[in-house]
């Protein structure tokens, strides 16, 4: 809540009622009302302490949400999606343009991030179309989305203290609402930094994916899994929670070496993601779905695919107003 005033306010016909009749003892009244009010006063928690998922550490971040690492090594083996040629070059002309000393910044990591990040989802989608032309009468897999700087907000508690979780991360992909005031679901989380920094900001990352996981848990979802990115534009390291809030992570990879990798699983994620949709219809003829499966990957990753926003507590920006009654 950080920013936020907080406002009391009285019920005024509680107040009226004070005044209704003349008190035998003026003094006795007053001091009577003086310590109802210094009651209520006490007896209202003050708002946690805003905690920023930026000052967290790894271990920390795991410790708020009950989280244990693991040391499975995820992607461990190569993905074999080609990188479309628009997309290297895009990139090539990006660190022709930009002065050397330049490219050391976040805004220059989340340039180059940002033409991975659109190329991945708009050649799923597109994928997508073609899949919804050939297998008409379904809804599966979904449009996926992409929004920037999405705002996350938790009550936690860390050292045995309770805090308001609140930022910021810098990109969500989400399903396509069905309404225009449904809140968007289903979250593949990308989080920036500028160069030689991609693991500065494992902690803040693994808070976001944090809420996910556990606003999800508290749901008693039957999936509860949620992928996490964390980039510098040149190095990413993928991190995954699991329904056992496990938490696990690739190796570091380069996109100079590993560019192939680093865009296989970026599709491969958003695949997952539209295919498990709930904005998607499920497909009752098994035939069909085996082909519709096989256009996009693997059943049996899909099947433990899963996560939403449903559940996170979105910060209003209005005053806070607080109506107590005496």
């Amino acid at each position: 809540m950080s920013g936020q005033k907080r406002k009391r306010s009285v019920n005024f016909e509680d107040l009226k009622n004070f005044f209704k009749s003349d008190p035998i003892d003026h003094k006795k009244a007053w001091e009577d009302l003086r310590d109802r009010v210094l009651q209520i006063d006490s007896s209202i928690q003050a708002p946690a302490q805003t905690l920023a998922p930026s000052s967290l550490s790894l271990p920390e971040a795991e410790e708020i949400f009950s989280l244990t690492r693991v040391t499975d090594v995820l992607w461990a083996k190569d993905l074999s999606i080609d990188i479309p040629v628009y997309l290297l070059e895009a990139i090539e002309r990006i660190v022709t343009i930009t002065s050397f000393t330049n490219r050391s910044n976040e805004a220059y990591s989340r340039t180059v991030i940002d033409q991975i990040v659109i190329s991945a989802l708009y050649e799923e989608n597109q994928s997508t179309l073609l899949v919804r032309e050939k297998e008409k009468g379904t809804s599966e897999p979904a449009q996926l989305e992409l929004q920037h700087e999405v705002q996350f907000s938790k009550q936690v508690t860390l050292r045995g203290q309770p805090r308001m979780l609140n930022g910021f991360c810098d990109y969500t992909i989400f399903y396509e609402p069905r309404t225009q005031s449904a809140l968007a679901t289903n979250v593949v989380i990308v989080e920036a930094k500028k160069a030689h920094a991609t693991d500065t900001c494992l902690g803040q990352l693994t808070a976001y994916m944090g809420v996910v996981h556990t606003s999800r848990k508290e749901e008693k979802r039957a999936n509860s899994v949620v992928f996490g990115v964390a980039s510098d534009g040149l190095s990413f390291r993928f991190l995954r929670i699991d329904n056992e809030s496990n938490i696990s992570q690739s190796r570091l990879l380069e996109w100079h070496l590993d560019s192939a990798q680093i865009y296989s699983i970026f599709r491969q994620l958003i695949r997952l993601a539209a295919l498990q949709s709930p904005s998607s219809s499920p497909i009752k003829d098994p035939g069909k779905r085996e082909k519709v499966v096989a256009s996009f990957g693997s059943p049996e990753r899909v099947r433990h695919f899963d996560y939403d926003l449903n559940t996170l507590n979105l910060i209003e920006e209005d005053e806070e107003t607080e109506v107590v009654s005496l």
